[in-house]
This record gives structure tokens, C-alpha cells and sequence, in this order.
């Protein structure tokens, strides 16, 4: 028998307001597992974004490149 069939066994056999008890202590452990994992990949920040821009400069230089949406769309019969 498996150690999680043996914990589900015994936690049936207690009453209602233990099982919601236990319910409510390991919903909060998990939340709190979460949120420090969470937290401990970058410090509650959001993450950065790429700076596209310096990208494109970095490849392209000073160049100004069109806008192929608006050549589409000006190309377009309606």
C-alpha cells in the first residue's frame, strides 16, 4: 500500500471539521510554497521585457525600415 492511500485512509476516518481543517492548513502551506517560489526567481518583480528597439538598431543601424502592415494595407483594392 502506498504512503499517499495510507494518508487518504486515515484522514476519512477523521471527523468533518479535522478533514476541513487538514483542507485548509495544506491549501495554505501550497500558496505560500508558491508565492516564495514565485518570488524567488526575480524578487516579486514582473519580468523584464527585451528592448526591441536596441535590437533593431544593434542589426539594422540607423537604417528606417518601413512599415510592411501599412504597404499591405495601402496596396489593398478597397
Amino acid at each position: 500500500m502506498s504512503k499517499v492511500q495510507e494518508i487518504e485512509a486515515a484522514l476519512r476516518q477523521l471527523p468533518a471539521h479535522e478533514q476541513w481543517e487538514v483542507a485548509r492548513w495544506l491549501l495554505d502551506e501550497l500558496e505560500e510554497e508558491t508565492d516564495s517560489a514565485a518570488k524567488g526567481q526575480n524578487g516579486g518583480r514582473a519580468p523584464a521585457l527585451p528592448d526591441y528597439a536596441a535590437r533593431r538598431r544593434r542589426i539594422f543601424g540607423d537604417k528606417v525600415l518601413p512599415n510592411m502592415v501599412l504597404l499591405a494595407r495601402s496596396e489593398e483594392p478597397w
